[in-house]
């Protein structure tokens, strides 16, 4: 039980305070398809550990088969009929049973809500889809429109659509770090990565780490597709592109290219490349995925260390 109290601690450490490395790593300019990683694995991951350790709080591993969630029913039922309070046992697992409930409810409640919202745009994602087929894979659905415009649709399949004035009126370089851009959140799959983060905040607001994490990851998708547009195509037509396309309105669906932090991204666009090269970036996606998903783990541990030693 002790093992299990510090496991539920650093999980709440983790929730209160994870977010701060990540926002410190930002501020220094960290890769930010490495920072993308952590940030998606560390609310997926303290979701996951907070199910997995109230589970255990439930059912202990060390217990038989038999002491799982009928036994715990049984012994509460005879505690109460005796006219006696249940043990300390049969109390951390009815608490433990109705905080999974919880979370398991909010998560669905979210997880539904978003489905319906995207249902209600099926309609008009299915027909973009219909006329994006008409065009080879890859390539964007060109559409008329008075305004330069840039966007891609998560799903499958994934869409891009420009507007035929975006083409008329950029050079061409301009116009192909715009299509690499919107590329890039399609092979990133970077619209799912948002819905992830947004439903986990939705579902549970009140953890600080998950709550940073729809904003955070917003910014991170148009950064890390920047910087692969970059790559490509040179960051000053990427600059070009997001100087034409800044201050057009935005439309409700997809990601516009320069829907978010404009000034920002011209800025770091012109301070030089973020982070190295893909060898540097693999190794940093798996360094950040690891520390996000063993964080809690490793808490949970020294604090039990701790408690041991004190305990001693």
């Amino acid at each position: 039980m002790t093992a299990l109290a510090a496991l539920l601690a650093a999980i709440t450490v983790v929730g209160l305070l994870g977010h701060r490395p990540l926002l410190w790593a930002g501020d220094r300019r960290v890769d930010p398809t490495v920072l993308l990683t952590g940030w998606v694995l560390s609310t997926v991951g303290l979701v996951a550990a907070t199910l997995a350790t109230l589970t255990l709080l439930i059912v202990p591993p060390h217990e038989h088969r038999s002491t799982g969630l009928v036994r715990l029913a049984e012994d509460c039922l005879a505690a109460l009929a005796s006219g006696s309070l249940p043990g300390q046992r049969e109390t951390m697992a009815t608490i433990g049973i109705a905080a999974a409930i919880a979370v398991l409810t909010r998560l669905g409640w979210a997880t539904r809500a978003r489905v319906r919202a995207r249902r209600k745009r099926a309609p008009h994602l299915k027909q973009l889809r219909l006329l994006a087929g008409q065009a080879a894979p890859d390539e964007p659905l060109w559409i008329r429109d008075d305004r330069p415009l840039a966007l891609s649709l998560g799903g499958r399949p994934g869409v891009i659509i420009m507007s035929d004035t975006l083409r008329r009126e950029l050079p061409p370089a301009a116009v192909a770090a715009a299509l690499e851009h919107e590329r890039a959140h399609l092979r990133g799959r970077h619209h799912l990565l948002m819905a992830i983060a947004q439903t986990l905040a939705t579902a549970l607001p009140m953890c600080p780490l998950l709550r940073r994490a729809p904003s955070a990851v917003e910014d991170l998708v148009e950064f890390a597709a920047d910087a692969r547009a970059a790559r490509h195509c040179g960051p000053a037509a990427v600059r070009e592109a997001l100087c034409r396309l800044a201050g057009q309105p935005a439309p409700a669906l997809g990601l516009p290219m320069a829907g978010r932090l404009v000034q920002v991204r011209l800025a770091r666009l012109s301070s030089g490349p973020v982070g190295g090269g893909p060898t540097a970036r693999a190794a940093g996606c798996l360094t950040v995925a690891l520390a996000a998903l063993l964080l809690p783990v490793a808490a949970g541990l020294s604090a039990f260390n701790v408690m041991g030693c004190l305990v001693d």
